[in-house]
């Protein structure tokens, strides 16, 4: 199950909850609220590598963090 992260539009508390799908309900978990917002969340990579570019380097020759044809080409670099 996946974890979301929202914002109480009430009590303006942040809070996580894991919820069973992505268009679950879900009330505050401070103030009990449904005037909620769920918000962006970003996740992380660990690696083990010494250098953040192997990490992410793609076979193709693209830097692998976005999809772009090649390295340079977006904001990520």
């Amino acid at each position: 199950m996946p974890i979301f992260e929202y914002l109480c539009k009430d009590c303006g508390k942040a809070f996580e909850k894991i919820v069973p799908r992505h268009d679950s309900s879900v009330d505050c978990a401070h103030c009990n609220s449904g005037n909620i917002e769920k918000q962006l969340s970003v996740f992380a990579v660990a690696g083990s590598s010494a250098s953040a570019a192997e990490d992410f380097a793609a076979s193709d020759g693209s830097c692998g963090r976005c999809g772009a044809a090649q390295p340079g080409s977006c904001a990520l670099d």
